[in-house]
């Protein structure tokens, strides 16, 4: 079993370790996957990834109808979504819309021994955006909201504000070397995929530098 991190720089390291990356062709678009395997039950994450209570904890508020076919909205990023499956405790499927771009967001949950296997898979269409930013772009935010759900389930109930704990460590040089470090798998990633070196590198370096506001 993991162990139980108990601040964002310690948390930080363990998910960058903890965190299987890939990227993959899929017609005109691109799937990018996370996946990482918590010691809490598929109930517990579920809760976490999937209920008001849950979400503003430690991703975002959110507005709307959280079940299949509905509609909700995160009301910090502006964020849209429909809610395409909803199987309880197993899936869950949605459009990610923003700023006028339609992309699909499905999370798998796992058995895995006491614990759960929770996968990502963040589908994009092959746009400017991809190729100025590559998976990069997506998955270190994915990596950053990973982190965060590994604060709120290990805190539990304890009264942490995960939200405002991560800000302050977004600032600090862990967190800043947190963003170049995954900027670093996805690179590896986008070069497993068989991406050119060149422009795995230069997407990488580029989104990194978005990330920490050198651009």
């Amino acid at each position: 079993m993991e162990t139980k991190p108990v601040s964002p720089a310690g948390a930080s390291t363990e998910s960058l370790e903890n965190v299987t990356r890939s990227v993959a062709r899929d017609g005109t678009s691109y799937v990018v996957t996370l996946e990482r395997t918590f010691p809490n039950s598929p109930e517990a994450v579920w809760t976490s990834c999937t209920t008001p209570e849950g979400l503003s904890r430690w991703f975002e508020p959110v507005d709307g109808e959280l079940a299949e076919g509905g509609r909700y909205r995160l009301t910090a990023s502006g964020t849209s979504s429909t809610i395409e499956r909803c199987q309880p405790h197993t899936e869950f499927r949605v459009t990610w819309e923003y700023d006028g771009d339609v992309s699909r967001v499905r999370l798998t949950l796992d058995p895995a021994g006491p614990g759960t296997r929770l996968t990502l898979h963040h589908t994009v269409p092959d746009n400017e955006h991809w190729a100025q930013f590559g998976p990069a772009a997506t998955g270190i935010g994915w990596d950053g909201a990973l982190l965060a759900l590994t604060l709120a389930l290990a805190l539990g109930d304890d009264g942490t504000d995960v939200q405002a704990a991560l800000s302050t460590f977004n600032d600090t040089a862990e967190g800043k070397r947190f963003v170049e470090c995954a900027a670093d798998r996805w690179c590896t990633a986008h070069l497993s995929a068989g991406a050119d070196p060149d422009d795995a590198h230069d997407s990488a370096a580029r989104t990194a530098s978005f990330y920490l506001g050198d651009e």
